[in-house]
């Protein structure tokens, strides 16, 4: 099954299924999600950018709005028109910059990463420079921790909702960090729960 990195995918849109437990269901399944093992120790996963579906749906949105409005009305104000056209202008802005989609391959023998927009390829870097991470935000009472992958040159991407079960999320996260062999990293930055891969002579040596 070809893994589709975006909110409509690697989010649980189910808010009755916890973050930590649609991640585990899906590791299960495929224990290098969200990324599919294209070769042995080669790995590829394609994403979608939330501003692209921000884009349509705000699109999609304005227009109904624009023909609500007339049929309600009969007519446009100047400042309706020129309110909905700039909106309109900016979701096709939106939808044709982010519209061709990106992918992101690992590969973890030649330790290089390579970053594609559509079939071009815009940047080859080395492979510890994308990294998985555990990402906080606070809420006042509580933080809820969400587990993104980031790199240098890459649009990073969330891989599930925020959580506030953390230590089931840093289980998960190196899990998938062991698989892929792409360093972790705690919410804190100094941290017992970092994980880092160095290359020596292309074997890994685990610290």
């Amino acid at each position: 099954m070809k893994e589709i990195v975006g909110i409509w995918v690697t989010w649980n849109l189910n808010f009755w299924d916890r973050p930590e437990d649609f991640l585990k269901k899906r590791l299960t399944r495929n224990p290098a999600y969200p990324f599919r093992e294209v070769s042995p120790n080669n790995f590829a996963v394609e994403i979608r950018d939330w501003r692209l579906q921000f884009g349509y749906l705000t699109a999609i949105f304005g227009v109904v709005t624009v023909f609500s409005w007339y049929f309600i009305f009969g007519y446009f104000d100047e400042y309706f028109f020129l309110f909905t056209v700039s909106a309109l202008v900016t979701c096709m802005y939106l939808i044709g910059c982010f519209r061709q989609p990106r992918k992101l391959v690992l590969n973890s023998e030649a330790l290089e990463y390579l970053w594609y927009k559509g079939e071009e390829l815009v940047y080859r870097g080395h492979y510890h420079n994308v990294y998985l991470r555990l990402a906080g935000q606070s809420t006042g009472s509580a933080i809820y921790y969400k587990l993104v992958i980031r790199g240098y040159k890459i649009e990073g991407q969330d891989l599930c909702r925020g959580t506030k079960n953390k230590e089931k999320l840093i289980k998960l996260a190196k899990r998938l960090a062991a698989k892929l062999n792409l360093n972790f990293f705690d919410y804190e930055d100094s941290s017992s729960n970092h994980i880092l891969f160095f290359a020596i002579e292309g074997n890994f040596l685990f610290v």
